[in-house]
């Protein structure tokens, strides 16, 4: 078992090698390890991110002769438990690169790449966010200087949110309306400085700030924005798509919806760093800690066991488990997708962006809520302990669900990938689909014939089942609309009125996908049999757990009978069964060492009890015996109580 879970290990994280060299050079510097961080207040936390930050770009990564573009920063994000420059490095940059001409690439990107200014991207304002046609800034050009007017009208066309923009950012990458002689001619984007690069103030006409505490991300600058008057040359409009030429000629050079494709890759990667990792963080502190945490008697004769060995226990924790791997599978083939993308739009080809679009937004939002909810079931599971920041699944959890918001919020990105589904149905009635939405073309009899436990194990009957039912669910939305614009509803009310269907449809489509290319991800691995025993054994237990939580939606489209739901419940549960012995060892598969995980309860060596202490011990509020601040409005009352007790204050005799 212990050599399936190193080629576990090895197929999860892609290189061993790589992955040890840098946990060891990362852990062996003394400035790259974290403080406690729930000891610290939210400034302290900001100092330290940047510090950190900071030192592993200009000093660790220099050193060890490693680069920011580099696989060890997939380490890097691993190991930095809070960091800064995230929209600089991973917005801001490829912004600059995807929508800049060769000149402006040549003078913009040397000096954000080397930190010599901070830029962020600033979209969402404070009245609009996913509704892009809204944003309210304005960018109105000049024509006798040559230079664009970057105007925020009212209070909601503010931006707000961007990180790094609070308090770190000089130059912001902003999305604004084009408007050339009273004409809009839609969003653009502008770079403009809004920090002086001497002393770090405002500019004129800039009001900058950060927009204060928030559930989580509390290392990072979410700011605010509001620009009045203030002016930038020509040439500061990214012009890759589209220029203005001096005596305001509007020219457009590509396609301006590539405009979009920003926030697409944002979301590919979003997947594998902010919800994949942070639920395998979450899955290892909880699983370990249930081997170690003993609590009540299975059999009333023998001692307490561990609380894994419930199968309560078991139901909550080892489908999110399997939910880490499905939804690494389901990203690996997205981030391949995108580039294949990237590529064809160098070509000029944008013919897979309708699809990239759907699916990316469709997965943000299916897996983050998978994601977060998941993350805070293991919390619970964890009990009064998992309560504690000293567990490490508060932040996690508070981290998580911010996903569930930023870059576009859920229920729009469903209803955008919705969208795409509802028409990829239309043209299903004529021609054969491609790509992920082929089977909404697929009419072979796709009934479900599995008269046991085991035959719903079965990865090639779970794929049928997913697509089946998101095929149902996606024509069933759609004729729902149909019939209703049939009867005379605007077709945009019935759209409003049918969106929780179209939503469940866009769901359904992401499970299928997921449960889908997972199973051939797995199948086409070169490994030994036992792992793929172990991975085939997960991913059917995340099918299946799919199909237990929405079994309402597989009887009602004659996907399962009620008697093969009975049976995809016996299925799962055969399944936490024969997966409980291993436990323990695929969570520590994924390498996570005590200093990234900073949790009392999910340590290696299992000292649950004592790091508890120790951890309490360290809190602020014990560092001295009496806290003086709260102790002196207590003093009067309990120096009366002391006279009482004494014989000496009022009420002394009782």
């Amino acid at each position: 078992m212990k050599k399936v879970l190193i080629y576990l290990l090895f197929q999860f994280l892609l290189s061993v090698e790589f992955i040890s060299v840098s946990e060891n050079v990362v852990a062996n510097d003394t400035s790259m390890q974290h403080r406690n961080l729930n000891h610290m207040t939210r400034e302290e936390r900001f100092s330290e991110a940047m510090r950190r930050t900071l030192y592993a770009l200009k000093v660790l990564l220099p050193r060890e002769g490693w680069t920011p573009v580099g696989p060890e920063m997939k380490y890097l994000a691993r190991a930095i438990k809070e960091f800064t420059f995230i929209i600089h490095a991973g917005v801001f940059i490829p912004c600059i690169m995807s929508y800049g001409t060769n000149e402006q690439i040549a003078k913009w990107f040397p000096l954000a790449a080397d930190f010599r200014i901070i830029g962020t991207y600033a979209q969402t304002e404070l009245g609009h966010g996913s509704f892009l046609r809204g944003l309210e800034t304005i960018a109105t050009y000049d024509r006798a200087n040559q230079e664009f007017i970057i105007n925020c009208p009212k209070i909601t066309a503010m931006k707000w949110w961007p990180g790094d923009m609070g308090k770190s950012a000089n130059h912001v990458l902003l999305m604004a309306e084009l408007v050339i002689d009273g004409k809009k001619y839609g969003m653009h984007g502008f770079m403009v400085q809004i920090r002086d690069l001497t002393t770090h103030e405002p500019l004129p006409g800039v009001t900058v700030g950060d927009i204060g505490a928030k559930l989580s991300f509390e290392s990072v600058d979410n700011g605010f924005l509001y620009l009045q008057n203030v002016r930038i040359p020509r040439e500061n409009l990214l012009s890759k798509l589209s220029e203005v030429h001096p005596d305001g000629t509007y020219i457009k050079k590509g396609n301006q919806r590539l405009m979009y494709g920003s926030m697409v890759r944002v979301r590919v990667n979003l997947i594998a760093h902010e919800i994949v990792m942070p639920l395998a963080k979450a899955c290892t502190i909880a699983v370990r800690y249930s081997a170690v945490r003993r609590q009540g008697l299975i059999n009333p004769s023998k001692e307490e066991v561990p609380v894994l060995d419930y199968v309560a226990q078991q139901h909550k924790l080892l489908p999110q488990v399997a939910t880490v791997f499905m939804a690494h599978f389901a990203a690996k083939q997205l981030v391949k997708m995108h580039h294949d993308y990237s590529l064809e739009v160098e070509k000029g080809n944008t013919s897979q962006l309708p699809e990239l679009h759907a699916l990316s937004a469709g997965m943000k939002a299916c897996l983050s809520e998978q994601g977060a909810a998941g993350a805070e079931i293991v919390r619970r599971a964890c009990g009064g302990h998992g309560y504690s920041c000293g567990s490490g699944l508060p932040f996690i959890v508070n981290r998580m669900l911010a996903t569930c918001t930023y870059e576009g919020e859920n229920t729009v990105m469903q209803l955008q990938c919705a969208r795409y589904l509802i028409k990829c149905a239309d043209q299903a009635k004529k021609d054969k689909l491609t790509g992920s939405v082929w089977y909404l073309s697929d009419f072979s009899n796709m009934s479900c014939t599995a008269q046991t436990f085991g035959d719903l194990q079965e990865p090639s009957v779970l794929v049928k089942l997913h697509e089946r039912r998101a095929k149902c669910a996606v024509q069933h939305a759609g004729k729902k609309m149909q019939n209703m614009v049939k009867n005379g509803t605007p077709a945009h009310d019935a759209w409003n009125m049918m969106a929780t269907l179209l939503i469940n449809a866009a769901r359904a489509h992401i499970m299928q996908y997921v449960v889908g290319t997972s199973v051939t991800y797995i199948s086409e691995l070169s490994c030994s049999a036992s792992l793929k025993k172990i991975l085939t054994q997960l991913c059917a237990l995340y099918a299946l757990h799919n199909i237990n939580s929405n079994c309402g939606d597989f009887v009602k489209f004659g996907c399962l009978t009620s008697a093969q739901c009975d049976l995809a419940q016996e299925a799962e549960f055969n399944l936490l069964k024969q997966l409980r012995p291993d436990a323990v060892g695929i969570v520590d598969s994924f390498d996570f060492t005590d200093d990234i995980l900073q949790s009392c309860l999910g340590a290696y060596d299992g000292n649950v009890y004592e790091r508890l202490f120790e951890w309490a011990k360290q809190a602020p509020m014990n560092k001295t015996e009496v806290h003086q601040d709260s102790y002196q409005y207590l003093q009067p009352y309990l120096h009366e109580g002391r006279d009482v007790l004494e014989g000496r204050g009022r009420n002394s005799k009782l």
